[in-house]
């Protein structure tokens, strides 16, 4: 007999599944300045790596939908588990192709992640706590950075990066295992035949055909731009803009994304107080804009408890916004089209990702200086506000 699983042991899977997924996704910007010798390429060759991870994922995520209706959403979340501990594996051959193609892999592996996940929540989470129990899976997330973040260099030093990739191969491996243990409760071998499968193009065609998803979509791919220019040129723009250490600089990120994975759950919670997820949304898009334009002011002058105050701000808002974003989806979504609808709209939150970055770097290289790259993330982030506030 089949006993659906309820929300107490779905939250659970769904954010295991989430935070080592994540995991795998982060571990080549760990493992980069001790594999890149053997590879053959600079470390800072890491962000290809990581453009093309997004990439790989943005097409990956649409095909979520056609697999859940036939898989079962928690089998998509095990074979994405798999198809990135692939990847991490694929890595450790160690030349410049194989690196790649380990991208490549990475990111179909994690492209599911997120629509599969929502699938297994959305029709066990009561309304009035949605936006929270969507943001509580994705503190995934950043707690899969945290720990590829915090495992993985003492195994570099002790056994080296192939050693720590296979490590975090297996970890995955294993925690799809551990899944299979609960699939009765998740996965009704019927379920899937109820519901019609929507592939890649269906699943475009739902969102762009539906107003408040179309919106919520175009808004996503330009947070999304601004939030992995934040990750990734926080550091850097402290060194060489701020003078400061890259000891300090690091702990300033650190404390940005320790804000981003606190304003997750703050913002899931705050939005099902006020009972709007887009003027949530609204809000954070501003203060995200806001807190870009100071950027352009900040210099080794600065205190450094300004700066971190800032960077807090700013990651709270620009890493902050994810989970109430998936729970809007999944809410506005048709019936059993949560994971189509979710994938289909993570292809721009995900080509954001990759197209806003390069176009950040570029900006810096034009005008020799930060004030430009943030001021147009400044503007980024206000028109996503523009998309989010023409209500449906």
């Amino acid at each position: 007999m089949h006993r659906p699983a309820t929300l107490a042991l779905a939250l659970p899977v769904a954010l295991a599944a989430q935070t080592f997924t994540a995991a795998a996704m982060f571990a080549p910007s760990v493992l980069a300045p001790a594999a890149s010798l053997d590879i053959g390429v600079p470390a800072s060759a890491v962000g290809v790596m990581t453009s093309i991870i997004y990439l790989a994922a943005a097409f990956a995520a649409p095909q979520a939908g056609a697999r859940v209706a036939r898989f079962g959403a928690l089998r998509v979340s095990q074979i994405g588990l798999l198809i990135a501990a692939l990847g991490l594996a694929l890595a450790t051959i160690a030349h410049p192709l194989m690196a790649l193609l380990a991208a490549v892999v990475i990111g179909l592996g994690y492209g599911p992640s997120t629509p599969s996940g929502s699938a297994l929540l959305a029709e066990r989470t009561p309304l009035r706590v949605f936006n929270l129990v969507m943001s509580i899976r994705q503190m995934g997330v950043p707690l899969g950075g945290a720990l590829a973040g915090v495992a993985l260099p003492w195994l570099i030093l002790a056994a080296g990066w192939r050693v720590a990739a296979l490590f975090a191969a297996a970890t995955c491996v294993l925690i799809a295992a551990a899944l299979q243990t609960v699939r009765a409760r998740f996965d009704h071998p019927l379920a899937g035949r109820a519901v019609g499968k929507t592939g890649f193009i269906d699943a475009l065609r739902i969102v762009l055909a539906h107003r408040a998803l179309r919106r919520v979509s175009f808004s996503a791919f330009l947070l999304g731009g601004v939030q992995l220019c934040y990750a990734s040129f926080l550091v850097v723009f402290l060194v060489e803009h701020a003078s400061m250490s890259m000891v300090r600089s690091g702990a300033v990120l650190s404390a940005g994304m320790l804000a981003g994975m606190v304003g997750r759950l703050a913002w899931g919670a705050l939005a099902d107080w006020v009972g709007d997820a887009r003027k949530v949304l609204s809000g954070l898009s501003v203060v995200t804009a806001l807190c870009a334009a100071l950027m352009t002011q900040v210099s080794a002058q600065w205190p450094y408890a300004a700066v971190v105050l800032l960077a807090m701000v700013f990651g709270a808002c620009t890493l902050g916004w994810n989970g109430v974003y998936i729970a809007e989806l999944a809410r506005l979504a048709p019936p059993g089209k949560v994971a189509a609808v979710t994938g289909a709209s993570l292809f721009f939150a995900y080509g954001g990702a990759v197209a806003v970055p390069p176009l950040f770097a570029l900006a810096r290289l034009m005008s020799e200086g930060y004030v430009l790259p943030f001021a147009g993330l400044t503007l980024l982030a206000l028109a996503g506000v523009v998309f989010l506030a023409r209500r449906a």
